[in-house]
This record gives C-alpha cells, structure tokens and sequence, in this order.
C-alpha cells in the first residue's frame, strides 16, 4: 500500500488526461456548441418576443383594472421620458392615469431593443394611445380597437406577435411580420 491508502499497481496507477484526449474532448464540445447555437439563439430571440408581448398584455391589462377600480381614464403609450405620453414609437411604454387633473403613471415597461414595435392603421390615427376608460372599454382616436405589432426581425417563422384591444378584450396572436417587421392590422 501507498501513503494514501491505495495499492499501487505499477509505476502508471493514477494516470490523468492526456494532452491527445483533451484536444480531442474540446474539439467534439467545440462541433456540438456550433451545432446547437443557432438553436439557442433563435430560442432566445423567442423568448424576447414572447416576454415582451406578455408586458404588453400586463400594461394593457393594468390600464384596464384600474381605469375600472378607480373610476378614471387611463392611456398606454409610448414614452421618451417615462412620464408622457409621446406620438412616436418607441420600446418604452406607460400606463398613464388621469384622475381629477392629476397624471399617475402606473406601469413604465422598456421592451428589449431587439423587439421593434409597429402600429395598427387605427393606433397610428390615434397618436399611438390606447385609452380605457371607466366602464373599462377601450378607444383608440375614434375607433374601439387597435393593435400593437411587436417582432424580432432575425427570427423565422411567426416573427411577430400582435397584441390587440377590442372595446374591453385584450388578446394576442403570432403572426409572420417578415424580416422588415411588418405592421399589423386591425381586427
């Protein structure tokens, strides 16, 4: 017996790696890391769309409760500064309440920068704001529904998600945007 309590069997017993078998193990992780990254990379893509369509729902979502609860109107729009409402598109969005003269924002969201966000026909005429009010329906300019398109243009397939409000309904549905992140339509 050794020092350690091992037998020893020879002059070789507690071999290690050798240099050859460490190339060879890198090389076979290396190939299956390239194979696989692709793959994890369009799940990430995913995923960015997926989380920020599920925000979009929950500020949708949260205008609508609390324009109902706290008898007041409540918009959600794209902001610059987190504070008001802004005509233009961008990946920041609030719920802006409005109650006796005083503005709350109620929810502030920046969605990822790889997700670009497009305007429906009806949302675009209507400044980009979908308000709820007290009976918890919703306008957008003079229509009752509206649709923001969120896409990830590197991502294949269904590209794009459309997250939709119709009088009181807030919904989602996948749709193929293209690479150029094509807007969505009214329902």
């Amino acid at each position: 017996m050794s020092r350690c309590g091992w037998k020893s069997r020879g002059r070789h017993a507690a071999r290690g790696v050798t240099l050859v078998e460490l190339v060879v193990t890198l090389a076979v992780a290396g190939m299956l890391a390239a194979i696989a990254m692709p793959s994890f990379t369009s799940l990430v893509r995913g995923n960015r769309l997926k989380s920020s369509a599920n925000e979009m729902v929950a500020m949708l979502q949260t205008a609508k409760v609390a324009a109902v609860s706290r008898r007041a109107r409540v918009s959600v729009c794209p902001s610059t500064d987190g504070a008001t409402c802004a005509a233009t598109l961008g990946n920041r969005w609030i719920a802006l309440m409005v109650k006796d003269g005083v503005s709350t924002v109620l929810r502030d969201s920046t969605l990822h920068e790889s997700v670009v966000v497009k305007s429906s026909g009806n949302l675009s005429a209507g400044n980009n704001r979908l308000v709820f009010v007290p009976s918890g329906f919703s306008s957008v300019g003079a229509n009752s529904s509206g649709t923001i398109g969120l896409c990830v243009a590197n991502l294949s397939g269904n590209n794009g998600v459309g997250v939709t409000t119709n009088v009181s309904r807030v919904s989602t549905r996948r749709r193929a945007a293209t690479a150029a992140c094509t807007g969505p339509t009214d329902s």
